[in-house]
């Protein structure tokens, strides 16, 4: 029987829950969507779907996508609570997607990217750049090396350590320099580009870049 993998284990033994309201930023970017007139949206590593709701809400076609099988359970009873029939659910990992080119006018991708080696989010953009059709738009969160947690559990390579305690234990995270995550993205366009650092009680910060991009 194969091992299943660290965020379903996570979802599964109930370490992680998704409490936390969606996110402003993303409502913005669902506004933004709206007035460009997307239709069929991505929401890339969705969890439970916190934002999946949000985008079948404001009428989109919405496909979900995440790696833990659990999770989509939990979204797909959320969506029959809430009587949303337009969003997809598909149980895949990020680094080849099961769509064909040119498809989706918008893709969210909140605090998913940053979870692999780097060869492997690389490919993951490519696949995100392939499947986004010309002039859509895509929103993304991604982890800074400005984080307090760079440097937690094991080392796989620079910047990208597996947590070996807490709830996200087993669950590799790549900590971004501003340089290194534009890097990954210069095949977009870059409509914005922001560092949000967030202090927390033990000491530094919780740090994220927030970054919008187009597809010339």
């Amino acid at each position: 029987m194969p091992k299943a993998h660290p965020w379903e284990l996570a979802w599964r033994e109930q370490r992680w829950a998704e409490a936390s309201p969606p996110l402003s930023a993303v409502v913005d970017f669902a506004d933004a969507l709206k007035r460009e007139s997307a239709k069929r949206v991505l929401d890339l590593g969705c969890g439970a779907g916190r934002h999946s709701i949000v985008l079948g809400k404001a009428g989109f076609q919405v496909v979900a996508l995440d790696i833990s099988e659990t999770a989509l359970k939990t979204l797909e009873a959320r969506l029959k609570t809430a009587s949303i029939d337009n969003v997809t659910l598909v149980l895949h990992e990020m680094w080849e997607l099961p769509f064909v080119d040119d498809y989706f006018d918008g893709v969210i991708c909140t605090n998913v990217l940053h979870h692999g080696r780097l060869a492997q989010i690389k490919q993951a953009t490519k696949e995100l750049h392939r499947v986004m059709e010309k002039g859509a738009s895509a929103f993304v969160i991604a982890l800074s090396m400005a984080d307090f947690r760079k440097g937690n559990g094991r080392r796989l390579e620079k910047n990208t350590f597996v947590f070996t305690k807490g709830e996200e234990r087993g669950i590799i995270h790549h900590f971004f320099s501003r340089k290194e995550l534009e890097s990954c993205f210069r095949k977009f366009e870059t409509v914005s580009f922001e560092e949000r650092l967030i202090p927390v009680e033990a000491g530094g910060n919780r740090a994220h870049f927030l970054v919008r991009l187009g597809k010339p």
